[in-house]
């Protein structure tokens, strides 16, 4: 019985484990805008929706493998928005919208999507869709997180 007591408790740990790994759905731009603007680093907003089987690919093959092996740590701030879903956030200025209004102000309507934005929340002008070449993510997303740094006017490089 103990032993049955111990795998499930084991169990257990291993989905919150696993949960903690996901990415924050952002509920607040304003305070992830602060914490961007303390370190001078780009806004990524991964763009995303319910039931989106693409979504889930990219994220699993491509995105949460740097974010979690702390790839981009210091680099960027990244939070996740799921446009469909029924609840409000705040926005850049502290004003309460839904999340549609937010994928609308930045003309998203393909899923996933990473839009790299100032602390202002005015777009760097670069973006990532998913092309499905989970392999080649990774030297792409270094190479728009450099441009991203650049265009802040930081002179720190993620290594490609």
């Amino acid at each position: 019985m103990r032993k049955w007591i111990w795998v499930i408790a084991l169990s257990f740990l291993a989905v919150a484990a696993q949960a903690d790994w996901r990415l924050q759905e952002v509920q607040d731009f304003s305070a992830v805008a602060k914490q961007a603007k303390a370190k001078n680093v780009p806004l990524v907003i991964y763009f995303t929706r319910e039931r989106c089987p693409p979504c889930v690919r990219f994220e699993e093959n491509a995105l949460l493998p740097m974010v979690e092996n702390g790839l981009v740590d210091g680099y960027i701030e990244i939070v996740e928005l799921q446009a469909d879903a029924d609840d409000k956030v705040i926005d850049f200025d502290g004003y309460e919208v839904s999340r549609s209004e937010i994928a609308e102000l930045y003309n998203v309507t393909t899923f996933p999507r990473l839009v790299f934005v100032n602390a202002q929340g005015r777009e760097l002008g670069i973006r990532m869709e998913n092309s499905g070449a989970y392999d080649y993510f990774p030297y792409y997303f270094k190479q728009r997180i450099n441009q991203a740094l650049e265009k802040l006017g930081n002179a720190k490089r993620i290594a490609e």
